[in-house]
Protein backbone atom coordinates (compact mmCIF):
# COMPACT_ATOMS: atom_id res chain seq x y z
CA UNK A 1 0.00 0.00 0.00
CA UNK A 2 0.90 3.26 -1.04
CA UNK A 3 1.97 5.64 2.40
CA UNK A 4 0.44 9.11 1.25
CA UNK A 5 2.53 12.29 3.20
CA UNK A 6 0.53 15.64 3.47
CA UNK A 7 2.90 18.01 3.99
CA UNK A 8 1.38 21.13 4.81
CA UNK A 9 3.94 24.15 4.44
CA UNK A 10 3.46 27.64 6.78
CA UNK A 11 3.63 30.15 4.29
CA UNK A 12 5.22 33.26 6.79
CA UNK A 13 3.11 36.58 6.40
CA UNK A 14 5.92 39.12 6.33
CA UNK A 15 4.55 41.50 8.67
CA UNK A 16 5.06 45.22 7.92
CA UNK A 17 7.19 47.44 9.65
CA UNK A 18 5.31 49.75 10.16
CA UNK A 19 1.22 49.87 10.56
CA UNK A 20 -0.59 53.50 10.68
CA UNK A 21 -3.17 54.02 12.86
CA UNK A 22 -5.31 57.12 11.39
CA UNK A 23 -8.11 58.37 13.75
CA UNK A 24 -11.18 57.78 12.25
CA UNK A 25 -13.49 60.38 13.31
CA UNK A 26 -11.41 63.73 11.49
CA UNK A 27 -12.84 66.14 9.75
CA UNK A 28 -9.82 66.05 6.96
CA UNK A 29 -8.75 62.58 6.81
CA UNK A 30 -4.97 61.47 6.12
CA UNK A 31 -5.08 60.17 2.32
CA UNK A 32 -2.64 57.16 1.68
CA UNK A 33 -0.32 58.67 -0.82
CA UNK A 34 2.30 56.36 -3.04
CA UNK A 35 3.37 54.70 0.23
CA UNK A 36 2.82 57.52 2.80
CA UNK A 37 0.45 59.42 4.18
CA UNK A 38 -0.44 62.89 3.34
CA UNK A 39 -1.98 64.65 6.48
CA UNK A 40 -4.20 67.96 6.24
CA UNK A 41 -4.53 70.40 9.22
CA UNK A 42 -7.62 69.74 11.26
CA UNK A 43 -7.87 73.54 12.77
CA UNK A 44 -6.43 76.80 11.33
CA UNK A 45 -3.41 78.29 12.97
CA UNK A 46 -1.12 81.37 12.68
CA UNK A 47 2.41 80.75 13.16
CA UNK A 48 4.38 84.31 14.77
CA UNK A 49 7.60 85.49 12.69
CA UNK A 50 10.64 83.64 14.67
CA UNK A 51 8.36 81.89 16.46
CA UNK A 52 7.00 78.16 16.71
CA UNK A 53 3.56 76.28 17.06
CA UNK A 54 2.82 72.49 18.14
CA UNK A 55 0.85 70.24 15.76
CA UNK A 56 -1.18 66.78 17.27
CA UNK A 57 -1.44 64.86 14.03
CA UNK A 58 -4.36 62.90 14.90
CA UNK A 59 -2.50 59.77 13.07
CA UNK A 60 -0.53 57.25 15.20
CA UNK A 61 2.14 54.55 14.31
CA UNK A 62 2.80 51.09 15.53
CA UNK A 63 6.46 50.48 14.47
CA UNK A 64 7.90 47.02 14.54
CA UNK A 65 11.24 47.97 12.88
CA UNK A 66 12.56 50.97 11.16
CA UNK A 67 11.50 54.74 12.12
CA UNK A 68 8.56 57.01 10.61
CA UNK A 69 9.47 60.31 8.78
CA UNK A 70 7.64 63.39 8.72
CA UNK A 71 8.32 65.84 6.06
CA UNK A 72 6.66 69.19 6.07
CA UNK A 73 4.74 69.61 2.42
CA UNK A 74 6.61 72.30 -0.02
CA UNK A 75 4.22 75.03 0.06
CA UNK A 76 5.41 75.84 3.77
CA UNK A 77 9.08 75.33 3.39
CA UNK A 78 8.87 78.00 0.58
CA UNK A 79 7.78 80.12 3.17
CA UNK A 80 10.38 79.35 5.35
CA UNK A 81 8.77 77.11 8.09
CA UNK A 82 10.79 74.04 8.80
CA UNK A 83 10.21 71.08 11.39
CA UNK A 84 11.90 70.81 14.78
CA UNK A 85 11.36 66.88 15.14
CA UNK A 86 10.51 65.02 12.25
CA UNK A 87 11.55 61.56 13.18
CA UNK A 88 9.32 58.87 14.91
CA UNK A 89 11.23 55.90 16.10
CA UNK A 90 8.64 54.48 18.77
CA UNK A 91 5.45 53.31 18.62
CA UNK A 92 2.88 56.09 19.44
CA UNK A 93 -1.00 56.94 19.15
CA UNK A 94 -0.40 60.68 18.21
CA UNK A 95 2.83 62.31 16.07
CA UNK A 96 3.31 65.73 17.77
CA UNK A 97 5.21 68.21 15.62
CA UNK A 98 6.50 71.56 16.06
CA UNK A 99 6.65 73.87 13.03
CA UNK A 100 9.00 76.48 13.08
CA UNK A 101 8.78 80.09 11.20
CA UNK A 102 11.78 81.26 10.38
CA UNK A 103 10.71 83.97 8.31
CA UNK A 104 9.75 87.95 9.25
CA UNK A 105 6.42 87.54 8.40
CA UNK A 106 3.45 85.60 10.14
CA UNK A 107 2.39 82.27 7.77
CA UNK A 108 -1.24 81.31 8.40
CA UNK A 109 -2.87 77.63 7.89
CA UNK A 110 -5.83 77.02 7.35
CA UNK A 111 -7.69 73.88 8.14
CA UNK A 112 -7.87 71.37 5.77
CA UNK A 113 -4.55 72.58 4.48
CA UNK A 114 -2.11 69.66 3.60
CA UNK A 115 0.48 70.21 6.22
CA UNK A 116 2.67 67.22 5.91
CA UNK A 117 3.63 63.29 4.93
CA UNK A 118 4.48 60.50 7.10
CA UNK A 119 6.15 57.90 5.32
CA UNK A 120 8.31 54.68 6.59
CA UNK A 121 12.08 53.86 6.73
CA UNK A 122 12.15 50.11 7.43
CA UNK A 123 15.48 49.11 8.99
Amino acid sequence: MPVHKFIHKCQRREEPPVVYRPQSDLQYPPQARNGRWEIYAQESSTIQPRSYVTAILKFGVLIRRGMVFVSLKQDLKIKRCSLQDGVVSETVSDIIVTIQNNSDEGVTINAGDSLCYVGAQAA
